[in-house]
């Protein structure tokens, strides 16, 4: 066995509550200190306020969450390929059953999230509903699916749901590891306007992972959904609509009328997910089958020994596709508690913080 070979066989399939803990900390400073470096960058060459600057300001943050995914997993010898589950093979039936979740929730859960954003004008609290990017022509309409569409999906989605939530299910079961995660996922954001959203956003993005056996879902759910975003305020700009004074609450109906549309909102995303689940029992069943028949295939003319083998390694292989094996059934180590609440205590304070922050108006 060469020395290739050897490195192959040894690294990690799988993540655990520590990387999960670990890989939440770096994404919660990493970014922060890369932004201070920016911008004393862009202080001296005189490049604060252009285009230049909020272009590389949307793009270094879900560029800093890839290098801490990817690095991460280099330095621990983990397979990035099987542990995080990148399967390009889809079943359209599910990439269909993700796209309907997420124009349902942007569209039916929005009316929802600006009534909430008008509530909090009661108390002093006026958030922003524009982008931080202004999007006038084709150019940098495309540049802005790029920097917040293509690449938070694509970043955000490795090291959430491919690396976070994998390796907090390893000590929670699946419903509440996806409820944690998504909390996670809310925190990181740091933002009060954001915080009902983020969670209901994170919650589907997690059970696209679960329920769909791939990153490709998940990434697909969060790219649908910012996508949809930015083709709106595209619209707004050409026509000359400022997005903080679409919603205006002037009659019972304007408030009743949110909610009704939450509620419907919910019981079709509910509804969805039920799919969703359906769709991978068909599809488990068939792989199970398919499994099945090669192993008799084989069992033919294949001596004993190795039929052992072979029958051992498919049976562990098809338990980890089908999701049989969610968890692990070893306590907690002192060293992971500390880190895994230790991330939790940090994202609250930073989210406490960055709300004071937007409540001052800086």
């Amino acid at each position: 066995m060469d020395e290739k070979e050897f490195k192959a066989q040894s690294m990690r399939n799988c993540f655990n509550l520590k990387d999960s803990g670990l890989n939440f900390i770096y994404s919660l400073i990493f970014p922060f200190l890369v932004s201070f470096v920016l911008a004393i960058i862009f202080f001296i060459f005189k490049l604060d306020g252009t285009q230049f600057e909020k272009v590389v300001n949307m793009a270094f943050v879900p560029g800093t969450f890839f290098l801490i995914y990817f690095l991460y997993c280099r330095k621990n010898n983990i397979n990035m390929i099987y542990a995080s589950q990148v399967r390009l093979k889809i079943n359209w039936l599910k990439a269909l059953t993700v796209v309907v979740i997420a124009v349902t929730a942007v569209f039916l859960v929005s009316p929802m999230i600006s009534l909430i954003d008008h509530l909090f004008t009661f108390v002093g609290y006026n958030p922003k509903n524009d982008l931080p990017y202004e999007m006038t022509n084709v150019l940098t309409f495309i540049i802005g699916i790029i920097t917040m569409a293509v690449l938070p999906a694509i970043c955000e989605e490795l090291l959430f749901r491919g690396l976070i939530l994998k390796g907090v299910q390893t000590k929670f079961g699946p419903h509440v590891s996806i409820l944690i995660s998504a909390a996670m996922f809310t925190l990181l954001h740091g933002s009060l306007q954001q915080t009902v959203y983020q969670f209901i956003l994170g919650t589907l993005l997690g059970y696209a992972m679960y329920y769909g056996k791939s990153i490709i879902y998940p990434i697909l759910l969060h790219f649908i959904n910012n996508l949809v975003v930015v083709i709106t305020s595209f619209i707004y700009t050409l026509k000359g609509i400022d997005p903080n004074q679409v919603s205006i609450y002037t009659t019972l109906w304007d408030y009743v009328s949110p909610i009704m549309w939450f509620v419907i909102a919910g019981c079709i995303i509910i509804g969805l997910i039920y799919v969703l689940q359906y769709l991978d029992k068909l599809q488990t069943s068939d792989e199970l089958k398919a499994a099945v028949k090669e192993l008799a295939e084989e069992a033919k003319n294949t001596p004993d020994e190795v039929k052992l083998t072979k029958k051992g390694k498919n049976k562990e292989i098809i338990a980890s596709e089908s999701n049989i094996i969610d968890s692990e059934t070893t306590g907690w180590t002192k060293e992971e508690k500390i880190i895994f609440f230790g991330s939790i205590g940090l994202s609250i304070f930073f989210w406490i913080t960055n709300t004071l922050m937007q409540f001052l108006g800086f």
